[in-house]
């Protein structure tokens, strides 16, 4: 049997907290709102992120709005600075040695995953990428159950799949599919915050250490 490592990509391989974060002060700032820090942030951040732009006090009133809203965020965002989690590509080495097979399952739409792993040469590591159609930050769910499709028809089974990221969300896409989980307290949410839910290393080192000595 041959484990299925669904990992996600922003906050997870991709260290991009402190960019997201800067983006949506940039925006409050824009709209004449007071900045967040990385504590609040970690603590209250989730998917989809509608709720949490209005609790901060960026408001969509429409869908045309929101569209806009979303399209500001990504523009603001590529121009932040990002880099890998520095133990990513270790991590994605140590799964390859392992023999599992990789896919990234994200929220991200699909282009722009693609082009930010080939970006960081990792192209190479993961069977498919699983990104979405559209700018919103929403459940990437409908996607994961594509990619659970392909990997049945592959004869995977639900004790085979483990998803690694590091939201709330990617607990409740793990539960939806009927697989497991394990989080890593480095991104998006705090560690405390995720551990009430799923297995949660410290370091994404720890976290494919909790995925891999799960049983087959």
């Amino acid at each position: 049997m041959s484990r299925r490592i669904l990992w996600d990509w922003n906050g997870t391989l991709l260290d991009d907290t402190q960019a997201a974060l800067d983006t949506l002060n940039f925006m409050i700032l824009e709209r004449g709102g007071r900045p967040i820090g990385m504590d609040f942030y970690r603590s209250r951040f989730a998917f989809p992120v509608r709720p949490f732009y209005d609790e901060i006090g960026i408001i969509a009133h429409d869908e045309r709005e929101w569209d806009g809203i979303a399209r500001e965020y990504h523009d603001v965002y590529a121009s932040r600075p990002k880099r890998l989690n520095r133990e990513t590509v270790a991590a994605l080495e140590r799964a390859k040695e392992a023999g599992a097979s990789q896919f990234i399952i994200s929220a991200l739409r699909q282009d722009l995953l693609e082009s930010d792993v080939a970006r960081y040469g990792l192209s190479g590591y993961f069977e498919a990428l699983y990104g979405t159609d559209n700018l919103d930050g929403g459940s990437k769910l409908s996607r994961a159950r594509e990619l659970l499709a392909r990997l049945s028809g592959e004869g995977a089974t639900p004790k085979d799949i483990v998803v690694i990221g590091d939201a709330l969300h990617d607990k409740e896409v793990a539960d939806a599919l009927g697989v497991r989980c394990v989080l890593c307290g480095q991104g998006s949410h705090s560690a405390e915050r995720l551990a009430r839910v799923a297995p949660t290393g410290e370091t994404l080192s720890e976290s494919l250490s909790l995925a891999l000595s799960l049983p087959l």
